[in-house]
């Protein structure tokens, strides 16, 4: 098809689908209000399991879920995602199993070994640039 056929057609500028055989999901609006007493509406499909704290659209604080009676939910989210472990550094794990005075001994036997091995001659060492 030439250009000029195309042209004022509105060629992908309307949706050609339909919504015909389209089933839509039982929906359900859940409110949340935050520490301001801002209260915001999510709808969410029916039958999941609710989150009890929702990020608010227009303030980005987190609100609580409201109960039938307009109180906020109780308790810890259980749903929520379990907190992160700390990080723990190879040194804090080494402390754990040993002392500074273990660690001395173990560096002497290990220097004392490699001289007589040949592997750590003070001649061979370089500096680094």
């Amino acid at each position: 098809m030439s250009n000029k056929r195309m042209q004022g057609t509105r060629l992908g500028s309307i949706s050609s689908e339909t919504e015909e055989g389209v089933q839509f999901v039982d929906r359900q609006d859940v409110t949340f209000r935050t520490l301001d007493g801002e209260e915001f509406v999510v709808t969410f499909m029916t039958g999941v399991e609710l989150p009890y704290d929702w990020r608010s659209p227009r303030s980005s604080n987190i609100g609580r879920r409201l109960d039938a009676k307009g109180k906020p939910i109780q308790g810890d989210d259980p749903n929520a995602p379990a907190p992160a472990a700390p990080t723990v550094t190879h040194w804090e794990q080494l402390m754990k199993r040993r002392t500074i005075e273990e660690l001395e001994v173990i560096l002497h036997d290990r220097i004392i070994a490699m001289r007589e091995s040949g592997q750590l001659e003070l001649g061979a060492l370089r500096k680094s640039a």
